[in-house]
């Protein structure tokens, strides 16, 4: 790993700053970050669905981490400024990790809130493996919503699923924008699925790096 000294910026966006080994893990057979999936929601808030943004709101890894190992007051020092009782959409990239000291993990899934369902959607590329956590999640975030009954948890029925052992992070990204897309411009959940496969994943990495190379440039 190169040092702090040699890894270079490479972008800084938003509340966003990517350095040049976490582009690197895009290139490859990587397992992406925490701060590329950080990138990439903060593009969907502001580019990709800045129509939307009173309606939608992207937790980014590092919350949703917090949210999930802790209680109490130091929840809603996070969750209040979120203003969660007013968004349709609620999204959160979720990590096995379980430790509250410690970065690490093996698995990325994606959570998403829908507003109108009132339901938790859990979106896993590698069956049910995150399902614990992501209960966890919904769990702790559900208080902020305001709604008047217990929101109702469900896996994603025929969720697409990745085959080999370093996409997930790719799939919650290419998931997130499906979901934005279905409840928030009505596209039809079952294209936009069709157009979800490793395939893709490796489109989306040639994407993602394009991206940041324009941005960087701006």
């Amino acid at each position: 790993m190169a040092s702090s000294m040699q890894d270079k910026v490479a972008l800084s966006y938003y509340d966003s700053l990517l350095r040049e080994s976490d582009v690197a893990l895009l290139i490859g057979a990587n397992w992406i970050n925490d701060k590329i999936i950080g990138f990439y929601f903060e593009y969907l808030e502001h580019e990709l669905f800045s129509d939307n943004r009173d309606q939608v709101c992207f937790i980014t890894p590092d919350v949703t981490q917090f949210i999930k190992i802790y209680n109490g007051p130091e929840l809603s020092m996070f969750l209040d400024p979120l203003g969660l009782s007013d968004k349709d959409l609620v999204l959160l990239a979720v990590n096995n990790n379980a430790s509250s000291e410690h970065s690490g993990g093996s698995h990325w899934s994606l959570l998403v809130y829908v507003r109108k369902e009132n339901t938790f959607y859990s979106w896993d590329s590698c069956h049910s493996l995150n399902l614990l956590p992501s209960q966890q999640c919904a769990q702790k975030v559900t208080p902020f919503l305001s709604v008047p009954s217990q929101p109702v948890f469900s896996e994603v029925p025929s969720c697409p699923q990745q085959t080999n052992g370093y996409d997930c992070g790719v799939f919650v990204l290419l998931f997130a924008e499906c979901s934005c897309s279905v409840h928030l411009r009505d596209s039809s959940a079952d294209k936009t699925l069709q157009s979800i496969n490793n395939d893709n994943c490796v489109q989306f990495r040639v994407r993602c790096l394009e991206l940041i190379k324009k941005l960087s440039l701006n």
